[in-house]
């Protein structure tokens, strides 16, 4: 027994003969079966406070005030989750070389305080969120995770601290919501078709912003020519061939393969924005990717 369990035991065995509350044990008469009563009680007594003593050892102290930003504290089963296939979520994305979570810290509940630990948002989650694995969600989690780097250095993005401007498309918006705690609803995410197939990101507390597109060249032009086929044909009234949806996904996993297996330096282009002053905007749109949903397969 270490020496301040020991100290413990001591002194519970002290306040129980020795309390001035309490007439002393030895003035009652014992008998055999009552010493062994009190025996067990005693000792019963005794283990339960060794046992506090010991969780409290083991880590049930106070914990800090500070958020833990360690990786090593995250759990093995939460590192294992975003490498893991599943129907919905494939090998080309579970195994990608550039396809990190990143570490987010918020609020501990609707009135609370900022969290003493961060939790992980990845790939695998969008696309719970979302609904699909496709391009554009991986276009903007490569593009979102590389304005973050340069806006948090730390590597703990805090979702409090976030405003946004995206186009308003559904992989877009989904998936910049989800990283950045943006909201339409709060003022923090400017619906802006003329930011393009990028975002502005803005941090709230120091004023720092970026805009981020892919480099002149990285979308395949001959998928971005099959996708407006699609959308025209379905403008139109006409009916989508369900072999021409098998060829654009099928383009558009490449794309994301590709996107997921190359340096980040390599895609996008990276501007910083003196001075830059936010405006909220909005207007609703149309839902783009449930447009075929009822295609024959």
């Amino acid at each position: 027994m270490e020496p301040n369990q020991t100290a413990v035991v001591q002194v519970i065995e002290h306040r129980i003969t020795r309390s001035p509350e309490v007439e002393p044990l030895s003035t009652f008469e014992m008998t055999p079966k009552s010493e062994k009563i009190m025996n067990k009680i005693f000792i019963a007594i005794s283990h339960f406070v060794l046992l506090s003593a010991i969780a409290m050892q083991c880590g049930c102290s106070k914990p800090s005030s500070e958020p833990d930003k360690s990786a090593d504290s995250k759990p093995a089963t939460e590192k294992m989750e975003f490498s893991e296939t599943t129907w919905y979520y494939p090998a080309w994305a579970a195994d990608a070389k550039y396809n990190q979570p990143i570490d987010v810290l918020d609020t501990d509940s609707a009135l609370g305080r900022y969290s003493l630990k961060t939790k992980q948002v990845g790939l695998k989650d969008l696309v719970k969120f979302h609904g699909h694995p496709c391009d554009g969600l991986v276009i903007v989690f490569i593009q979102v995770k590389a304005v973050l780097a340069k806006l948090f250095p730390d590597g703990v993005i805090d979702r409090t601290d976030l405003r946004v401007v995206s186009k308003n498309g559904p992989c877009w918006v989904d998936t910049v919501a989800m990283m950045t705690g943006a909201r339409i609803n709060f003022g923090t995410l400017s619906l802006d078709n003329s930011v393009g197939d990028g975002f502005i990101i803005q941090r709230i507390s120091t004023g720092e912003a970026y805009s981020i597109h892919l480099k002149d060249g990285v979308f395949p032009k001959e998928q971005a020519e099959m996708e407006s086929k699609i959308r025209r044909l379905h403008a139109e009234g006409k009916q989508v061939d369900g072999a021409m949806i098998d060829q654009v996904e099928t383009m558009a996993d490449k794309l994301s393969t590709l996107l997921l297996n190359t340096p980040p330096e390599e895609l996008l282009d990276i501007k910083e924005l003196p001075d830059y002053e936010y405006k909220q905007k909005f207007k609703a749109g149309s839902r783009g990717d449930i447009i075929n949903k009822n295609v024959p397969r």
